[in-house]
Order: C-alpha cells, then structure tokens, then sequence
C-alpha cells in the first residue's frame, strides 16, 4: 500500500516503493519474502519469531502459575508497536538498497522521477525533465492518497487493539 514507482536495470523492470510500508506493518516477514528480499526475511523474520516466542513462552509461565495473564494484552500491544516501527524503515531501507545495486529510474518516468527527489532519494534531477506545475500535481496526488491509507490504518489499528484488548 505504498507509493510504488518504477526501476530499471539492464533491461528488467521492477517495483519499489516509498513511504510508510502498510504492508510490513500488518504482514511482517512476509512482505521481503514476497519482494525476494532474503537479508530482510531473516531479519524481520527473525524479529517475528522472538516476539511469538515472549508471547508462547508469557503464555506458558501463567498457565504453569495459575497467573490471568494480567501483561497479556501490554505485550501485544508492545509488538504491534515494534511492527509498525519496522514499517517505518523497510521501504526506505528496500528502495536504497535497490539504487545502490544500480537499479535507476526510466528517464522518461515523471512520476518516479519526482517521488523519488521529492523523498531525497535522487541527488540531482535534470530540471528540464519535469515542470514544476506537473511535479507538483504530482505530489497533491500522492498526498491525497497516502491520506486516505493512514486515516484506514489508523482504523485497522484502533480496530486491532480493541480487539486484543476484548478478547
């Protein structure tokens, strides 16, 4: 659910992506394994699986110790903001690493272009490539619907907290 544009390299396209990572928030390990992204899969994997592992290992000390699992729901809550912490960091970190392994954006793309000087992945940006009306429709447009994805997270997380609280 980020804002994807377009890179090249020797031929091949492939999609990359700016912004706040929706995808990585929710899904986890699962977004750099879908992006063939190894080094990240065993990273965030491995920062998925010690954080089931402190819930399994929560769940277990209580029910050994007739506990009610008073810290349950704080240690969710704990996880969740790990999550959405990563989700951060993992587009900016996939997009670098993608131009720095040469991957360039198509000189005629506008878009990709201006999204990619407008987040300061792009150093220098030839002026006459794009006019400042269109980059700046450009960015309304991007604005408007990155808008609309926060204030639906911010609803899937209220809706994801109240339901860890309640149940």
């Amino acid at each position: 659910m980020a804002i994807t544009i377009r890179l090249e390299k020797d031929g091949y396209m492939k999609d990359a992506f700016l912004g706040y990572s929706y995808t990585t928030a929710f899904f986890n390990a699962f977004v750099p394994a879908a992006r063939q992204d190894l080094k990240s899969f065993l990273c965030l994997g491995g920062i998925y699986f010690f954080k089931i592992f402190i819930l399994e290992f929560y769940k277990i000390y209580e029910q050994r110790n007739f506990g009610t699992y008073k810290y349950y729901t704080f240690i969710i809550f704990i996880s969740l903001i790990i999550s959405w912490v990563i989700a951060f960091f993992y587009n900016k970190y996939y997009t670098q690493k993608m131009l720095f392994d040469g991957w360039k954006p198509l000189k005629d793309d506008e878009y990709s272009n201006t999204l990619l000087k407008a987040y300061n992945y792009l150093e220098y940006m030839n002026s006459n490539l794009i006019s400042d009306e269109r980059a700046k429709e450009i960015l309304d447009e991007v604005k408007k619907t990155e808008t609309k994805k926060a204030l639906l997270f911010i609803v899937a997380t209220i809706a994801m907290i109240l339901y860890y609280c309640y149940f």
